[in-house]
């Protein structure tokens, strides 16, 4: 419990520095780490483990809630196409509950969609209040918060997708607490009537609440960056920045660009090329949507939107030619896991299984499954809500029947070590820590342990903390403390690096946390 404090209490200072120096969106740290480390010790990719002998690198797939779906139509002013689903969009913790911004339906006018609100104690039962802020049929009694936005000096019509928001607790400009980032779609208003779509932009609004929204001006219709229809946005701890990924396309098909910010309000481009895209590991009928892809202990955790159709490989693009090209594919959607330590180099999962997977047919996510931004923390579980949809993506009226989904994971549960009934055992790479305590991530089957010793940089074991000096686990816990009989380091033995090796039998490790100081 001591240790756990000081690591809370070292969080906590830091985030109190960097609040002082510019305004910065509230982070879960159960999830994103301290923005300098240490982080938790995760086995997606070789930076943990520098030898394994008997072990096995698992992946593992969200867990789909039983009670599903969690949000779905129920109010008049969600029908018409996608329904309550929260694709794209965005789910935290704020003043003790669970706040969504999910898509409504379509909106009154135009044809766009609006963007609705509900909210939750315990991320399974949740409620759309009246919020009295949007009037719907002469209304105002319900939990819209952006419907279709008439700008009558410019005679147009506008509404936003795929909302990414964000609080910035200590902006100092009250109106500015709240910032929203999406598509923004406009139609010109010509001999009475609104056009198609005419600008096509990434735009952002603040509000002081999070319900009442107000965009910056955008006279020129340029947004933040060129973009094509599915954005996520973030804020980046580590690198103290903001970042977003863009819709383009590729030789093979929708792929996912990068765009950077300090401030969230002037974007760059590092690369006009994608950062993630199909590639030759993939059937031919892949491509890369969009992606969610959120800041997790000290990297990036991705989850690439997997769109299950054929892309044309040679000419220009045309919608007519699209549509040919993909109309004896799948055209079904789901996700895969992915990672990265910058953003711009990503690896997805061995073999490219799906981490939240379709339905079963006729279920309300058989055709389509698309992540919000990024999970939520519910006690020891990771929630991951997503949109999905009854048929594919041109399926007609079956596209448009959709709904809210909830799929949880353990913490750190993406990837484990796993022993079978013969015992193996890994080493991990060199580095200092001064405590002799490691808290693990770990579940045990019958017969099952897991026990480690400590090693000096030439892996050579340290006296006092061989494994017959370790109190070995048993059990299932997300954060039990590993220690030996022995409770101190020598002065010399506190300033050198040292390794874990960890012994394995019928258990699987998920991850672990070397306590680097009292």
């Amino acid at each position: 419990m001591r240790i756990a404090l000081v690591t809370l209490l070292a969080c906590t200072m830091v985030a109190l520095i960097l609040s002082a120096n510019a305004a910065v969106p509230i982070e879960d740290v159960s999830i994103t780490g301290s923005p300098t480390g240490p982080w938790r010790r995760l086995f997606l990719d070789a930076m943990v483990v520098e030898h394994q002998t008997g072990l096995e690198r698992v992946f593992h797939a969200a867990e789909k809630y039983a009670g599903n779906p969690v949000l779905k139509v129920d109010k008049p002013w969600e029908g018409k196409g996608y329904g309550a689903t929260v694709h794209g969009g965005t789910v935290m913790w704020d003043e003790g509950k669970l706040r969504m911004w999910y898509i409504g339906g379509h909106t009154t006018q135009g044809g766009g969609f609006r963007i609705c609100y509900a909210e939750s104690r315990d991320g399974l039962a949740w409620e759309k209040p009246a919020l009295g802020i949007i009037e719907f049929l002469g209304n105002k009694e319900n939990n819209i918060v952006l419907d279709a936005i008439m700008e009558p000096e410019l005679e147009q019509l506008s509404y936003v997708t795929f909302v990414s928001v964000m609080k910035r607790s200590d902006e100092k400009d009250p109106n500015r607490r709240y910032a929203l980032y999406g598509y923004y779609h406009t139609r010109e208003k010509k001999d009475g009537r609104f056009s198609k779509f005419v600008h096509l932009r990434p735009r952002v609004a603040f509000s002081p609440d999070g319900l009442r929204w107000s965009f910056l001006p955008d006279p020129d219709h340029k947004g933040l960056f060129p973009s094509g229809d599915v954005l996520q946005f973030y804020h980046d701890p580590y690198q103290k920045r903001y970042y977003a990924f863009w819709k383009k396309a590729t030789r093979r098909g929708r792929a996912a660009g990068l765009a950077v910010s300090r401030d969230g309000l002037k974007w760059t481009k590092p690369l006009t090329e994608a950062v993630m895209a199909a590639d030759d590991l993939d059937p031919d009928d892949t491509q890369i949507y969009g992606i969610s892809a959120f800041p997790y202990q000290g990297l990036y955790v991705g989850l690439p939107w997997i769109y299950h159709a054929r892309w044309f490989k040679y000419g220009s693009y045309t919608d007519k030619k699209l549509f040919e090209s993909e109309k004896d594919s799948p055209r079904t959607m789901d996700s895969q896991l992915a990672w990265s330590w910058n953003l711009v180099n990503w690896t997805r999962a061995p073999g490219r299984p799906a981490f939240i997977p379709l339905g079963k047919e006729g279920e309300f996510d058989a055709g389509i499954v698309i992540p919000a931004k990024e999970p939520v923390a519910v006690g020891d579980r990771l929630y991951f809500y997503y949109g999905g949809f009854l048929g594919h993506h041109a399926d007609g009226a079956k596209f448009l029947l959709a709904a809210t989904g909830l799929a949880t994971l353990r913490m750190d549960g993406f990837c484990s070590m796993r022993a079978g009934a013969e015992e193996g055992s890994l080493i991990s790479r060199r580095e200092l820590f001064q405590v002799p305590r490691v808290t693990i991530n770990a579940k045990t089957a019958p017969r099952g342990y897991v026990a480690a010793e400590l090693l000096d940089a030439s892996n050579q074991v340290i006296p006092g903390f061989s494994r017959k000096d370790c109190i070995p686990f048993t059990g299932d816990s997300v954060r039990h403390v590993l220690t030996w009989k022995t409770t101190e380091l020598s002065e010399t033995q506190r300033q050198t690096d040292k390794k874990i090796r960890f012994f394995l039998k019928n258990a699987d490790l998920f991850s672990y946390f070397p306590n680097p100081a009292l």
